[in-house]
């Protein structure tokens, strides 16, 4: 039995040195089709055409999706122009969550997968398990 327990306290040990994430890139992010923010698996932000505004600033590398009325929200601000698949980068993301806004700042990211058809851009903060899904015109 002790041997038992040690073991288990091992496990714990090691998963929390690795950075064990129990949260699974392509089912919180590349299955979703759409312009999205999605943490820890809870989708914060969802784009409906007939309620929702995207934007896109080239110049300032920001991406901003909106309800018409602007109570939901998300502003990702990278640090750096996004180009390619892979590419790794840092951004600052302010979001509503719950009736409050949300600023999180130098949060690595990592483009997981381009749709140059749609302009649809896979992104995955696996520090924070935030996926989101912006629209690059």
């Amino acid at each position: 039995m002790k041997k038992f327990i040690a073991y288990i306290c091992g496990l714990v040990v090691f998963a929390s040195l690795t950075g064990c994430n129990p949260y699974d890139v392509e089912e919180i992010l590349i299955s979703r089709d759409d312009v999205s923010l999605t943490i820890k698996g809870e989708p914060i932000f969802v784009y409906d055409e007939g309620t929702c505004q995207v934007a896109y600033n080239s110049d300032r590398h920001e991406c901003r999706a909106m309800t018409d009325d602007v109570t939901r929200y998300f502003v990702l601000k990278a640090h750096e122009r996004m180009t390619h698949a892979f590419q790794e980068f840092t951004a600052d993301l302010t979001y509503t969550y719950a009736g409050s806004v949300v600023a999180e700042k130098d949060l690595l990211f990592r483009i997981e997968k381009i749709d140059n058809s749609t302009g649809l851009v896979w992104l995955w903060c696996s520090d924070s398990a935030i996926g989101i899904v912006v629209k690059l015109f």
